[in-house]
């Protein structure tokens, strides 16, 4: 069998760790079709993603008091009740070592330098684009 081709079977999804555990992700969205449509990303390269939250007050109450914070978290900039820079600028401190991407519909440069600035390792526009949400993921693992 060429060498290029051995490879192919033993390489480990993009969702998992090298020791084939996933990583676990939390997705804030508003919307519930923009919900499951990343979810299905995340799912397709076999991260595990183990809550999902329609607005920013749950996603806070939530995260401030788990145990086991997630790997990843997803958050929608615009919701009700509290938006995502909202909820980032109050949970970010409690979650040092998840990565997390906040998703707009809109490049607002200024917008995302405050992102940026708050700690966030990277950002997705909608509506998702399945290869750049995989492009951020490899950057990110």
């Amino acid at each position: 069998m060429p060498a290029e081709h051995e490879n192919i079977y033993k390489k480990r999804a993009l969702g998992k760790r090298k020791d084939g555990v996933s990583y676990t992700a939390v997705v804030v969205d508003d919307s519930l079709f923009s919900r499951q449509v990343l979810k299905q990303i995340l799912l397709s390269v076999e991260f595990n993603v183990t809550d999902e939250m329609d607005n920013g007050g749950t996603a806070v109450l939530k995260l401030e008091n788990t145990r086991f914070p997630p790997d990843f978290l997803f958050i929608d900039v615009e919701m009700p009740v509290m938006n995502g820079i909202e909820v980032l600028k109050k949970i970010r401190h409690q979650l040092e070592n998840t990565k997390i991407v906040m998703v707009t519909s809109h490049s607002d440069k200024e917008k995302v330098d405050e992102l940026i600035k708050l700690g966030i390792n990277g950002y997705i526009k909608k509506p998702y684009d399945r290869d750049t949400i995989i492009q951020l993921l490899l950057k990110l693992v």
